[in-house]
């Protein structure tokens, strides 16, 4: 399977909403109490706020759209994950674990990642874990995340 990360377009916003739908809802099967997810997860109106504040990649495999997720920078050597989604059909086939590595590539600059996820979900802790990031607080119900590269 060939992995690519493309910037999205407005065009594209309609079928990233209905993968992060999915991709959310299977949380559930991970910890979740509820059928839900992020504030804006299932909100096209959003998705397209989100493309317009941030860099909005889609993750394709062989082509196809399969995922998403969202970076801000917060300084120039500084970023911040947001909303990474995955089709569930593709969860633990190395999947998300390649298309971190293509965005830790593609952001080489980075010396700093953070990101956060809820505390109960027992599918994302262990993958940013593998991944690198450490836990640097636990509040409210979330765990947040940091990875600092070699650089730092």
């Amino acid at each position: 399977m060939t992995l690519e990360l493309v910037p999205a377009s407005k065009q594209d916003l309609d079928l990233l909403t209905q993968i992060c739908i999915r991709a959310f809802h299977s949380d559930i099967e991970c910890g979740g109490t509820e059928v839900g997810g992020p504030p804006g997860y299932d909100d096209v109106a959003y998705q397209r706020r989100a493309l317009e504040r941030a860099d909005y990649l889609m993750i394709q495999a062989d082509g196809a759209t399969v995922g998403g997720f969202h970076v801000l920078r917060d300084a120039p050597d500084e970023f911040y994950l947001s909303q990474l989604f995955l089709d569930p059909r593709l969860h633990h086939q190395g999947v998300g674990t390649r298309a971190m590595e293509l965005m830790f590539e593609r952001y080489a600059q980075a010396r700093i990642w953070r990101t956060d996820t809820p505390a109960w979900n027992t599918r994302t802790r262990p993958f940013y874990l593998k991944l690198g990031f450490q836990i640097v607080k636990e509040e409210e119900g979330f765990l947040h995340f940091e990875k600092r590269t070699k650089s730092s």
